[in-house]
């Protein structure tokens, strides 16, 4: 069964914030093996906040990297998969989480035959062979353990929807046989909301106090969003 961690549990108002499961012991990181995190604007204040409890909590040597409006869709504005080669080559991680997709709802470029609009039938298997493409990439590049992280809810319909499509399609990439033994998925979206599959501004913190981890754009992370899905990784992953 693909390795997907189950969700976490959500604090209800005036609890205390969701306390992370458990990793099965095959995915837990090997000690001291360099961590990277890379991804478009969602792991810009996250790949930050990951950095610092990393630090704090002794793993090292652990690096971000993040790209704001990056995405697979358009290699020439910003090519990940060079991008993913030079920082293999850099920083030899062993264990590298990723989160893309956000940016991705428009049209594939970069085919010979033009451009793909979004919607159309061969959006979904081409922009899943790039998904695919790139979990194999960081595989065959060292790497031991990709977890790559699901998009959490999103306040606007559209976005919302586009979310989901991205979710099914790393999901169905992640549990092709070939990639079981190496991908990963954890699911920000219980982490960041009161209520499972709804989008929250908010959620409580262990004092009971509202605790704002969504940007007003009902896309991104506050800072203190990022810092409560860093150390639900930390826990999860490394038990700490």
């Amino acid at each position: 069964m693909k390795k997907l961690l189950p969700s976490l549990l959500v604090a209800a108002l005036l609890s205390a914030a969701p306390a992370a499961p458990a990793a099965p012991a095959s995915s837990i990181p090997e000690p001291d093996a360099p961590v990277l995190m890379i991804g478009d604007s969602m792991m810009r204040l996250l790949g930050v906040a990951m950095e610092r409890q990393f630090k704090k909590s002794g793993i090292s040597p652990a690096y971000a990297f993040s790209s704001l409006g990056s995405g697979l869709v358009r290699p020439a504005v910003f090519d990940w998969n060079a991008k993913v080669d030079e920082l293999l080559g850099t920083q030899h991680p062993k264990t590298v989480f990723v989160s893309l997709g956000t940016n991705d709802r428009q049209a594939l470029e970069g085919l010979d035959s033009g451009a793909i609009r979004y919607g159309a039938p061969e959006w979904e298997p081409e922009y899943a062979r790039r998904i695919a493409g790139l979990m194999d990439q960081l595989h065959e590049g060292g790497v031991t353990r990709v977890v790559w992280l699901l998009l959490p809810d999103m306040k606007d319909e559209a976005t919302q929807e586009h979310a989901k499509l991205v979710n099914r399609i790393v999901t169905a990439a992640a549990q092709e046989e070939s990639r079981r033994d190496f991908v990963t998925l954890f699911d920000l979206g219980p982490v960041l909301s009161r209520h499972p599959g709804q989008f929250s501004q908010y959620v409580m913190s262990k004092d009971g106090a509202a605790l704002t981890v969504r940007d007003p754009d009902g896309v991104h992370l506050t800072n203190d969003g990022a810092k409560l899905c860093a150390r639900a990784v930390l826990k999860t992953f490394w038990n700490k």
